[in-house]
Protein backbone atom coordinates (compact mmCIF):
# COMPACT_ATOMS: atom_id res chain seq x y z
CA UNK A 1 0.00 0.00 0.00
CA UNK A 2 2.74 2.77 0.97
CA UNK A 3 4.57 2.23 -2.06
CA UNK A 4 1.35 2.69 -4.49
CA UNK A 5 0.74 5.56 -2.57
CA UNK A 6 3.86 7.20 -3.57
CA UNK A 7 3.79 6.08 -7.32
CA UNK A 8 0.02 6.65 -7.81
CA UNK A 9 -1.81 10.30 -9.20
CA UNK A 10 -3.16 11.78 -6.53
CA UNK A 11 -6.28 12.44 -7.99
CA UNK A 12 -6.67 8.84 -8.78
CA UNK A 13 -8.37 6.72 -5.89
CA UNK A 14 -7.16 2.45 -6.14
CA UNK A 15 -7.89 -0.30 -4.53
CA UNK A 16 -4.35 0.20 -2.31
CA UNK A 17 -6.40 3.60 -1.44
CA UNK A 18 -9.69 1.36 -0.66
CA UNK A 19 -7.75 -1.24 1.38
CA UNK A 20 -5.72 1.55 3.32
CA UNK A 21 -9.02 3.06 4.38
CA UNK A 22 -10.48 -0.19 5.63
CA UNK A 23 -7.23 -0.87 7.31
CA UNK A 24 -6.84 2.94 8.70
CA UNK A 25 -10.44 2.10 10.55
CA UNK A 26 -10.29 -1.38 11.44
CA UNK A 27 -6.11 -1.79 12.22
CA UNK A 28 -4.90 1.49 13.62
CA UNK A 29 -1.24 0.21 14.18
CA UNK A 30 -0.75 -1.19 10.83
CA UNK A 31 -2.16 1.82 9.45
CA UNK A 32 0.38 3.96 11.09
CA UNK A 33 3.17 1.53 9.84
CA UNK A 34 1.85 2.12 6.47
CA UNK A 35 1.77 5.43 6.99
CA UNK A 36 5.70 6.05 8.43
CA UNK A 37 6.71 3.70 5.25
CA UNK A 38 5.08 6.29 2.55
CA UNK A 39 7.03 8.98 4.52
CA UNK A 40 10.44 6.74 3.98
CA UNK A 41 9.71 5.71 0.61
CA UNK A 42 10.01 8.79 -0.72
CA UNK A 43 12.00 12.23 0.10
CA UNK A 44 9.35 14.39 -2.51
CA UNK A 45 8.28 17.13 -0.76
CA UNK A 46 4.75 17.04 -3.07
CA UNK A 47 4.14 13.57 -1.83
CA UNK A 48 4.81 14.13 1.77
CA UNK A 49 2.02 17.27 1.39
CA UNK A 50 0.08 14.78 0.38
CA UNK A 51 0.57 12.25 2.78
CA UNK A 52 0.28 14.69 5.63
CA UNK A 53 -2.87 16.21 3.98
CA UNK A 54 -4.32 12.85 3.49
CA UNK A 55 -3.52 9.55 5.21
CA UNK A 56 -1.92 11.26 8.54
CA UNK A 57 -4.96 13.66 8.76
CA UNK A 58 -7.25 11.20 8.73
CA UNK A 59 -5.20 9.01 11.42
CA UNK A 60 -4.51 11.96 13.79
CA UNK A 61 -8.81 12.78 13.28
CA UNK A 62 -9.68 8.94 14.27
CA UNK A 63 -6.78 7.63 16.39
CA UNK A 64 -4.45 10.42 17.97
CA UNK A 65 -5.39 10.51 21.51
CA UNK A 66 -4.22 6.99 22.40
CA UNK A 67 -0.84 7.72 19.88
CA UNK A 68 0.38 11.05 20.73
CA UNK A 69 3.04 9.91 23.18
CA UNK A 70 4.20 7.38 20.10
CA UNK A 71 3.96 10.31 17.68
CA UNK A 72 6.24 12.43 20.34
CA UNK A 73 8.70 9.83 20.43
CA UNK A 74 8.74 9.53 16.91
CA UNK A 75 9.02 12.96 16.47
CA UNK A 76 12.02 13.92 18.72
CA UNK A 77 14.15 10.65 17.01
CA UNK A 78 12.95 11.13 13.33
CA UNK A 79 12.95 14.31 11.53
CA UNK A 80 11.14 13.40 8.55
CA UNK A 81 8.22 12.85 10.84
CA UNK A 82 8.25 16.59 11.90
CA UNK A 83 8.70 17.63 8.37
CA UNK A 84 5.67 15.76 7.01
CA UNK A 85 3.66 17.00 10.56
CA UNK A 86 4.44 20.32 9.46
CA UNK A 87 1.42 19.45 6.75
CA UNK A 88 -1.18 18.51 9.06
CA UNK A 89 -3.91 20.95 9.59
CA UNK A 90 -6.42 20.36 12.39
CA UNK A 91 -9.14 18.57 10.26
CA UNK A 92 -11.16 16.42 11.97
CA UNK A 93 -8.85 16.06 15.16
CA UNK A 94 -10.22 17.04 18.94
CA UNK A 95 -8.43 20.32 20.00
CA UNK A 96 -6.23 18.14 22.50
CA UNK A 97 -4.70 16.41 19.82
CA UNK A 98 -4.47 18.79 18.01
CA UNK A 99 -2.50 21.28 20.23
CA UNK A 100 0.17 18.64 21.33
CA UNK A 101 0.51 17.71 17.19
CA UNK A 102 1.43 21.38 16.45
CA UNK A 103 3.94 21.29 19.56
CA UNK A 104 5.97 18.55 17.35
CA UNK A 105 5.59 20.09 14.07
CA UNK A 106 9.17 21.21 12.91
CA UNK A 107 8.95 24.91 14.08
CA UNK A 108 8.61 23.55 16.97
CA UNK A 109 12.11 22.16 17.17
CA UNK A 110 14.01 25.27 15.44
CA UNK A 111 15.99 27.10 17.71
Amino acid sequence: MAESFITKRVTDWTDDDERFSQVLHSDPDRALATILAMMQLTDDPKIHGAIAAGPLEDFLGLHGEPYLETFRALALEHPRLREVLDGVWQGAMPKRVWHRIEILKRRAFSS
